[in-house]
């Protein structure tokens, strides 16, 4: 079988500049989308603030033109001669044709007047009518109300004493009927019920139609850029345009459009202002592809100046990583490194070379720890020796002392063996409070067979507070100095000791024997901090250092007397506050 060819792979500094490459381009190509869409956008927030304040001025316009036609038509709610021409009041023709004479001069008089007004007419609910327009002409006949003209009359009833407005051409119309001549061009078509009886039929209703070039001067500043600005009733459908031939078409949102659409406060209608997006993206495509030229310009520059930056790199890298196989394999004898690049990098190689060189140095160290830690290991295991001699010393003057029946000699040694054992055999700082109780009771018994038992030894300590850490021995220079001090053949004096346990270990140590002046109490505790081996308070001193070392700033001692208690020592440290001093 054919030997798997072995895949060749990229080395590190090809990945590298892959990953700049690649980094730079998904940022930049991020970057230059955001800023692509965010200039759109804002194209597009501009033609909309442009165009809506626009239609503002368009909706009062078109206000203008719609209530002066209402106007009109409520003018002609109290005219004489359409409620004769309603009533039917002419008898003769002659009568009839000249009622229709007055009308249509007057509807031309008004319309001479209100130049927005193409036609004015009056339909009677039997179907008869007159119509003039505003090119003197006149029509009068017969209509046949269905279809739609019989539902916009139907709506006109509803909205008595209103207007209702429509879409001329929507009106179904005979072609006698003189209707015809208000819609002969695209307009909006105005209905107003004179409201004089509930049956449609018997009613009257007054109709106006204003052209649609006029209903379109009303928002024709809208459109711009070859935009198309329409109006459209409240059931979607346009009914009015500029710029296209839109008129019946349904309203419909393109994605080739921006469309900007404001809502009128009448009717239920809105206006909309369809802009082609062609056209103003026309500057921003122009940016995009500007953009795309730059980004390739910056990722070509980007590319050529990594590969020749990348050699400031790459070479000291090289070294580095070499340098650190060596050390990974133990290996210190590595040469200083020369400048090969960037200063960073050249300083790093020099710190690689410290650091091996203080790491074969740290080695020897503890070679030679190591020796010299093995002669003091023997030298230990020799001097444990001393402490077992001495207590067998001890047990064999106590052993002659018995033989000799010196039974007090004898009780001396067996106490003096207990306070010299834990002592020798126990190096550490602290113990439990147990252990220092019962080094005390061993303590002061030997003291009371020296002082001929004149002191008493009370000590009050709960149970509870035996199992904590306590400073090994700290009491018993305090007890010794109520032994030396305080002692009297002459009466019995008492030791109190009294151990507490909270958040801090409080005990206080009392002596009735002794008392001091607040001037003599001043120079103990002066002494107390500054003593020397020659001070008679060295023992009080020994204490308040190894508090100090033990406990830090947590660690307190103080001194007070009066004359009924005596003199009074208080220790006090936290319960479980770690040691501050480290032995070593």
């Amino acid at each position: 079988m054919e030997k798997n060819k072995s895949v060749k792979r990229m080395d590190w500094r090809q990945k590298v500049l892959i990953s700049i490459l690649g980094s730079f381009i998904v940022i930049l190509s991020i970057l230059f989308c955001i800023t692509y869409h965010y200039f759109v956008k804002k194209i597009e927030t501009g033609n909309e603030k442009v165009v809506l304040m626009t239609f503002e001025q368009a909706e009062k316009n078109l206000k203008n033109v719609l209530e002066n036609a209402e106007l009109c038509l409520d003018k002609y709610v109290t005219n004489d001669l359409i409620w004769d021409y309603k009533n039917d009041y002419p008898e003769t023709d002659v009568e009839s044709n000249e009622l229709k004479v007055k009308i249509t001069d007057s509807f031309i008089d008004e319309m001479a007047v209100n130049r927005e007004l193409s036609a004015l007419g009056f339909l009677r609910g039997d179907g008869w009518g007159i119509v003039s327009s505003a090119f003197r002409k006149n029509r009068t006949g017969n209509t046949q109300i269905s279809g739609k003209l019989l539902e916009a009359l139907r709506q006109s009833k509803n909205a008595y004493p209103y207007t209702t407005w429509l879409p001329g051409w929507e009106l179904s119309l005979n072609s006698e009927s003189p209707l015809r001549l208000m819609n002969q061009n695209a307009s909006l078509i105005g209905i107003k019920a004179l409201g004089e009886s509930s049956e449609l039929e018997k009613d009257g209703y007054l109709i106006v139609a204003v052209s649609e070039s006029d209903i379109q001067n009303t928002y024709r500043s809208v459109a711009f850029d070859d935009s198309t600005a329409v109006l459209v009733d409240g059931n979607n459908q346009i009914i009015s345009n500029v710029g296209g031939n839109l008129l019946g078409e349904q309203l419909e949102t393109g994605n080739d459009t921006q469309n900007i659409e404001y809502a009128l406060d009448i009717y239920d209608w809105k206006l909309c202002d369809m802009i082609p997006k062609q056209e103003y993206m026309k500057d921003a495509k122009d940016i995009r592809n500007f953009g795309v030229l730059m980004c390739l310009a910056a990722i070509l520059s980007t590319a050529f100046v990594s590969i020749v930056w990348s050699r400031k790199y790459t070479r000291p890298i090289e070294l580095l990583m070499r340098n650190m196989h060596h050390v990974r394999r133990q290996e210190f004898e590595i040469d200083k490194p020369q400048k090969l690049g960037w200063e960073e990098l050249d300083q790093l190689n020099e710190e690689l070379y410290y650091t091996a060189q203080s790491i074969k140095d740290y080695i020897e160290r503890l070679k030679l720890v190591e020796k010299e830690k093995t002669e003091e290991e023997l030298l230990a295991l020799q001097y444990q020796m001393n402490p077992h001699f001495l207590l067998n010393s001890l047990n064999s003057i106590r052993w002659m002392a018995m033989m000799t029946n010196n039974k007090i000699v004898a009780d001396t040694l067996v106490t003096l063996g207990k306070i010299i054992t834990p002592m020798l055999r126990n190096p550490s700082l602290t113990w439990k409070i147990e252990n220092e109780i019962e080094f005390l009771e061993n303590y002061v018994a030997m003291m009371q067979l020296r002082f001929s038992h004149d002191m008493e030894y009370n000590l009050s300590c709960s149970k509870e507070c035996y199992d904590l850490e306590f400073p090994r021995l700290i009491l018993q220079p305090l007890i010794e100095n109520c032994f030396v001090h305080g002692s009297s053949r002459g009466e019995i004096r008492t030791i109190n000791v009294i151990i507490e346990c909270d958040d801090f270990i409080d005990v206080k140590v009392i002596n009735s024997g002794v008392f001091f002046t607040k001037t003599q109490l001043e120079e103990i505790y002066i002494k107390m901090q500054t003593a020397s081996k020659a001070s008679d308070h060295i023992g009080m001193s020994n204490v308040y250092k190894r508090l100090n070392l033990l406990y830090g700033d947590l660690g307190k001692m103080t001194v007070e007397s009066n004359e009924k208690c005596g003199f009074i020592v208080e220790v006090s440290f936290p319960k479980t506050a770690k040691c501050k001093m480290i032995i070593r």
